[in-house]
């Protein structure tokens, strides 16, 4: 039995194939556990917020830099440059936008700024989602439909609404990318 060249070009295409889902599988291993560090610190901070109003973003002040610490550590884990280059440059940039944002749009309640901040979140998720693999498109959609819902759904209870809500989806959203 001899090889033909549709033969030989269709081998090529499922071996292109199996390495690009390969690589795909590999990012959304390295990305599961940010999500979950994330969805642990989205529940704690939100259920602080909500239950002790008066420390208003003190959560986020001392949760944020643990978070991106906690980003390094599982960053260097997996080899994925610990927070340095591209990923590092763009956090950065995003931080920047939403203060900057924050500082412009002036918000007159703390729900407007915590359904804000999530929903760039979202955006970033779903644009990752577009170059890395479908299952980022769909756990930010589910974060940025959550946020919305709970925002005009549930104004008096927001809050806790985005802590078991969006923190759950990103716990959620960071299993499914592990067992992908």
């Amino acid at each position: 039995m001899s090889l033909t060249r549709e033969d030989a070009t269709e081998a090529l295409r499922l071996v292109e194939e199996a390495g690009a889902r390969s690589v795909t599988l590999r990012r959304y291993e390295a990305m599961a556990p940010h999500f979950m560090l994330w969805g642990g610190i989205y529940a704690t901070a939100y259920t602080i917020e909500f239950f002790i109003p008066q420390y208003g973003g003190l959560p986020w002040v001392v949760l944020g830099p643990a978070g991106g610490m906690g980003n390094y550590v599982i960053a260097r884990r997996y080899g994925t440059g610990g927070g340095s280059g591209f990923f590092a440059r763009a956090t950065l940039a995003i931080v920047a936008f939403i203060i900057a944002s924050l500082a412009v749009m002036a918000p007159q309640n703390p729900n407007q700024i915590a359904a804000f901040v999530p929903l760039v979140i979202a955006l970033v998720y779903m644009l990752w989602g577009i170059a890395i693999g479908p299952r980022l498109i769909v756990t930010g959609a589910a974060l940025g439909l959550l946020t919305v819902f709970g925002y005009f759904a549930l104004p008096s209870l927001f809050l806790l609404w985005m802590a078991f809500a969006t923190g759950g989806a990103l716990v959620a959203g960071g299993l499914w990318l592990r067992h992908a």
